[in-house]
């Protein structure tokens, strides 16, 4: 497989030359440095090392998550619909009233992104959908336009095209929210956007979108959800003097709805402006369940097509919501929950709402004690259980000291949609099987490959 080739040049290089490498790492960290890429107030954990996907394998995953996109965004239209399909997501029903707000565009889930298992090849298994407010849409991109430059990456990758990832541009992205204001008849020339967040969380990545943004020539400002209010005559919603269009939120959902945040409710409710994500992707697009249901015969039955049905049943891991119920598993009737107890190293419990790798419980690496009383306590309320699938590794090469050693890593890639397009991968590793840069995991650059044959001259 490409990855496992250019993992192989990649440390063959890398180990005739430990001066050069030492030396990569370095320009790497600068350039780290120098773009101000922080998480959690620490520089972006991010490897030198490579992973690497053939042309095919890039042109599979456009076709195969295109298809899950408009799935999930099927579950959104039917929950605006279908009375039994809210019940099924009852744990949202407080915050109703915003879910069901109009974002006056077509397409609900603008923003969007597939966290996935994958091992080589066309297979892949989607874990979780992220259709609230996604991190890295743009702070990778920056980084490995400088990345693709350094001489090691250039050496290994000089005998091939490479495709660049529409996520690996802020304009992207940037360009998405303009066309979600477009749909919805917004007609400034320049609209203002304003990246908000609430009472300061979630502000990875905001100062890297106002920046590159401005320097692309939007008109970007960053605020809290709680400073914008509307003018005296209620007409515009404001931030200070300024007129707001386009709002991207980085915000926890479940903090939505609060007295302080109403002029923007109103704002949204009247159309006076463009939301993104919409209220129905923040909630329900965002929420683990999605993936049961997705997965249930009877949804499928009734609102999948017999492609949509192929893809979901191919690269969506078996899930469903924690309760008390008889279901199938691998063929099997079964009944869930004391199934579940009993073979606990099979599955994993996840709370369906939380993010940055928070709440997840894999059973092979709980005692059953703990466990089972997870299962017991939080039954028919907003969990999920998952079928537990092994986490693939890579050989990482890392620099300790003045040793390059290899490290094993676990990887996972996410695969970015603007619009319900595909618009690339990024890949994630850890030493932990829970892999999110929240959890100590840091990210690694993926590249698409398309070998250049080498073109014979006729005698």
């Amino acid at each position: 497989m490409l990855f496992k080739k250019i993992e192989s040049e990649f440390h063959s290089l890398a180990t005739k030359n430990e001066v050069g490498l030492k030396e990569t790492l370095r320009k790497v960290d600068q350039i780290i440095q120098n773009e101000g890429l922080v998480f959690k107030g620490k520089a972006l954990p991010f490897s030198v090392q490579p992973l690497a996907i053939t042309d095919e394998e890039n042109d599979y995953f456009k076709r195969a998550s295109e298809i899950l996109s408009d799935s999930l965004e099927i579950v959104l239209d039917a929950y605006e619909k279908d009375t039994e399909i809210r019940e099924y997501f009852s744990y949202y029903s407080k915050y109703e009233k915003l879910i069901n707000i109009n974002p006056g565009y077509e397409r609900k889930i603008r923003i969007s992104r597939f966290d996935c298992i994958w091992n080589g090849g066309y297979e892949f298994k989607v874990v979780e959908p992220n259709a609230c407010c996604p991190g890295g849409v743009v702070v990778l991109g920056k980084l490995k336009e400088k990345w693709f430059d350094l001489p090691i990456i250039k050496e290994i990758t000089n005998s091939y095209e490479k495709k660049q990832f529409l996520c690996d541009t802020p304009n992207g992205f940037l360009n998405e929210l303009v066309s979600a204001y477009r749909e919805m008849g917004g007609n400034e020339e320049e609209p203002q956007i304003a990246l908000v967040n609430y009472a300061e969380k979630y502000s990875y990545e905001l100062e890297h979108i106002q920046r590159y943004g401005c320097e692309m020539g939007y008109k970007i400002i960053i605020c809290d959800l709680r400073d914008l209010k509307l003018d005296s005559q209620g007409k515009r919603l404001m931030f200070n003097q300024q007129p707001i269009d386009i709002i991207y939120n980085k915000v926890d959902q479940l903090e939505l709805g609060n007295e302080d945040m109403k002029d923007v409710i109103e704002a949204c409710e009247r159309g006076l402006v463009c939301n993104v994500n919409s209220y129905s992707s923040m909630f329900i697009g965002e929420s683990k369940m999605t993936l049961a249901l997705l997965t249930d015969s009877k949804f499928q039955e009734k609102y999948l097509s017999k492609e949509q049905i192929e893809m979901v049943n191919k690269h969506i891991l078996w899930t469903r919501k924690l309760e008390d119920t008889i279901t199938s598993f691998k063929g099997e009737e079964v009944n869930l929950i004391p199934y579940i107890i009993e073979n606990k190293d099979l599955f994993v419990l996840k709370v369906d709402n939380s993010t940055r790798g928070e709440n997840v419980l894999l059973g092979k690496y709980t005692n059953h004690e703990t466990w089972s009383k997870i299962i017991k306590d939080n039954k028919n309320e907003n969990w999920i259980v998952q079928e537990y699938n092994e986490i693939p590794s890579v050989e990482i090469l890392e620099c300790k000291g003045e040793n390059i050693i290899k490290e094993n890593k676990k990887f996972g890639i996410d695969i970015f949609m603007f619009g319900g397009k595909y618009a690339g991968i990024v890949s994630r590793i850890s030493d932990k099987a829970v892999i999110n840069l929240g959890q100590g995991g840091y990210e690694q650059p993926v590249i698409a490959l398309k070998a250049i044959k080498e073109e014979v001259a006729s005698i």
